[in-house]
């Protein structure tokens, strides 16, 4: 997904990817495509994978991961199961990036500017992970919170 990004993608520092969830017997498969701006349904499990041109990696949010797993399991998370889940991804050692901090105001504001879906609530800092470990991520916590769910999560992106 981090690959071969269009010359709008680029321009845009974004490529919209929707998921889709098909739960056999105990075993969770999903999967991706990339979708452009106009495909986008509020209806659809979709995630931005946002592009930093400075280092040239591809990022998500602690907002869109929270967001995905919400939609794979099924139903929303409360406030406590988002901060437990946000303490477990504090191992995948993710990146704070705010107006304030020097070298990432131009990224934290290309992230506020984006249109819907947002990758983000409100504006305030807000914490970034290497697109590289989404699959990581969501294998972590699926097998942490879903207890219906006991294998890991069987095909990705």
């Amino acid at each position: 997904m981090a690959r071969c990004r269009s010359y709008q993608e680029l321009t845009e520092g974004r490529r919209l990817v929707r998921f889709s969830r098909n739960l056999v017997d105990n075993r969770l498969q999903v999967s991706c495509e990339i979708i452009p701006q106009a495909e986008y349904d509020e209806e659809d499990i979709v995630i931005s994978c946002v592009y930093r041109s400075e280092t040239r990696n591809c990022w998500f949010t602690s907002v869109d991961i929270i967001y995905l797993l919400e939609r794979l399991v099924g139903e929303p998370f409360c406030v406590e199961e988002k901060n437990r889940i946000r303490r477990n991804l504090e191992g995948l050692k993710p990146t704070t990036v705010s107006k304030s901090r020097g070298h990432f105001e131009a990224f934290f504001q290309r992230i506020m500017d984006f249109p819907p879906p947002k990758p983000r609530n409100i504006e305030k800092d807000v914490k970034v992970f290497p697109w590289s470990v989404l699959q990581e991520a969501v294998g972590k916590i699926i097998a942490k919170y879903v207890s219906l769910i006991r294998s890991t999560v069987t095909t990705f992106c």
